[in-house]
């Protein structure tokens, strides 16, 4: 079976400790941790932190897969802002400064991966500018300390929103230091052929976020809840040889998040048995 993880995002109301436990308890293999904080502080956060989450994970007996670092609030009121294709230097260098602690942050913690987005381009900054301070930033992040590999997400509306784009940006920087976060409801929305962008992109991708989309609005609806072929999803997993975490994302499910962990895992099981059969 594919191994199944939740996003800590969806767990906002309760504490770091017990979420890890509640998502081990409904049958998840791992959780994906987020920066937020009611969870984990970017701007607090150091080994006093890190050691019992640490032994909160041994307990449940799950291993935390991927640190999100794209809350919508971690730099001020502006949504997703300052990014890193901020018209000011100063702005860009900020978000340089959150994936770097990211960073920092996944390698006390032992989580592989880093999951973050471009932010959207506003209208005064060219394409071409954004190219490049994207690159730049990226390149400052790879060259500071740490070990973590950094995926990116296309996102709905953002300067990069397809899993073609990041793989180019990927092919482009050559690094086995950065790599696609794919998420599912997100090519949905923006992909004509959602489930053919997602196995021609399999070779660049670390981790799969997934949740439903209804009539490819970009709102996140609990597997079983829209219209995606998670059968098909998996069946294409299968055929490309994926072998990393498919994770749910389900933020805005926080105030019902013991169904929406519950129904989201029964959910994809049974996508995996139908679109795979059993698995060793």
């Amino acid at each position: 079976m594919f191994p199944l993880s939740y996003n800590a995002n969806g767990l906002r109301n309760i504490p770091l400790e017990r979420a890890i436990a509640e998502v081990a308890d409904a049958g998840y293999q791992a959780i994906e941790l987020s920066l937020h904080p009611s969870h984990l502080d970017p701007f607090e956060f150091g080994p006093a932190e890190a050691a019992p989450i640490r032994k909160a994970l041994e307990r449940a007996g799950i291993e935390a897969c991927c640190l999100a670092a794209g809350a919508d609030n971690l730099l001020g009121e502006e949504r997703f802002e300052p990014s890193l294709i901020h018209p000011s230097a100063e702005g860009r260098a900020r978000r340089v400064d959150l994936v770097l602690r990211a960073v920092r942050i996944a390698d006390e913690l032992g989580v592989p991966l880093v999951n973050f987005a471009t932010g959207k381009r506003k209208a005064e900054v060219p394409a071409g500018q954004a190219e490049q301070w994207l690159t730049e930033g990226i390149e400052q992040v790879l060259a500071g300390p740490g070990s973590a590999v950094l995926a990116m997400e296309p996102e709905p509306e953002f300067f990069l929103e397809t899993n073609d784009g990041v793989a180019r940006l990927a092919d482009a920087l050559a690094s086995d230091r950065f790599a696609l976060a794919q998420d599912l409801g997100h090519c949905r929305v923006v992909e004509e052929d959602y489930l053919a962008s997602v196995e021609r992109n399999l070779p660049h991708t670390r981790i799969i976020q997934v949740e439903d989309i209804k009539g490819r609005v970009h709102h996140h609806e609990i597997p079983g809840d829209g219209d995606i072929d998670f059968a098909g999803f998996f069946t294409v997993l299968e055929r490309g040889g994926y072998d990393g975490y498919v994770s749910v994302e389900l933020y805005n499910h926080s105030d019902n998040h013991r169904y929406a962990l519950r129904r989201s895992h029964e959910v994809l099981t049974a996508a995996i048995e139908a679109g795979t059969g059993p698995r060793g």
